[in-house]
């Protein structure tokens, strides 16, 4: 009887450890799938980069890089090195050249890879709007700033570069005004979606002497959080506290008192204002 037990038991321990194993196993082969599944990701996401890098060396090869053509101010948001964020104005240059409709970005400093989206929906829009067909011309554009900066990429320029695009393709490139910035993503449709970083794009432009500042529908009031520290004897707690900020009163407590903020929804409704 005592052996019986004894085997009984010797075989319950390795049942155990075999379900053990197999869980181990099945939790590995989980793991495993998942990492594989990261990998795949990362690697389209290196393709897409590279097909990038590859479209703009050609570009470096076919014409000057340097920035010529006609152009129009965007506006991006800069991270410093303490993790606090502002405004930069920057310049983007656009010209059209015998090709076959595709697009080639140079920019100083690097922007990565939405910009590029952005601006591949903007110049389907722009023909769209413009009623100039493309597909035998290339359109290079080239985003310069006064000295090396970390921006941070985003699409939120789509907007200011379908209006490049467009006046460009209707000859009127050359009178675009100086004293209006934009700031929205741009869709498909014309439309023009929201973006973040509205107040610090919202004080580069003041900066910048502009007379008009175009924001997506919705966005004249932003929402910032601020920061809130509470002292608990020798604790500190921080919270972030939601707060509305109409942007147009709050540059004008900054004292520029010579912008306008406007909401546009679409294209059509922005371009009027960039025209002289």
């Amino acid at each position: 009887m005592e052996r019986r037990n004894a085997a009984l038991m010797v075989a319950l321990i390795i049942l155990c450890l075999s379900m053990s194993l197999n869980v181990l196993f099945y939790w590995w082969l989980q793991s495993l799938q998942s990492r594989i599944n990261d990998l795949s990701i990362e690697n389209l996401r290196l393709k897409e980069t590279l097909e990038i890098l590859q479209r703009n060396l050609e570009y470096h090869h076919r014409v000057n890089a340097s920035p010529a053509g006609t152009w129009i101010y965007i506006v991006g948001v800069v991270r410093l090195e303490n993790g606090s964020t502002y405004g930069e104005i920057l310049k983007i240059y656009a010209r059209f050249i015998g090709g076959s409709g595709s697009m080639f970005i140079a920019t100083s400093p690097k922007i990565g890879i939405e910009l590029q989206a952005s601006a591949e929906t903007a110049l389907m829009v722009a023909q769209q709007i413009s009623g100039v067909e493309a597909s035998t011309l290339d359109c290079m554009l080239t985003v310069v700033a006064d000295r090396q900066l970390d921006v941070i990429d985003g699409p939120s320029a789509g907007a200011a570069i379908a209006i490049l695009l467009t006046l460009t393709l209707q000859g009127e490139g050359e009178n675009i005004r100086r004293d209006v910035v934009i700031t929205g993503t741009i869709e498909s449709d014309g439309k023009i979606g929201k973006v973040g970083g509205i107040l610090e794009k919202a004080m580069a432009a003041a900066r910048n002497g502009a007379t008009k500042f175009l924001v997506p529908k919705g966005q004249a009031i932003t929402t910032v959080y601020r920061e809130e520290v509470t002292r608990i004897g020798p604790l500190k707690i921080i919270q972030y506290v939601q707060e509305k900020v109409n942007i147009q009163e709050y540059l004008e407590e900054q004292g520029y008192t010579n912008i306008e903020v406007v909401e546009v929804s679409n294209i059509l409704e922005a371009i009027q204002h960039f025209k002289a």
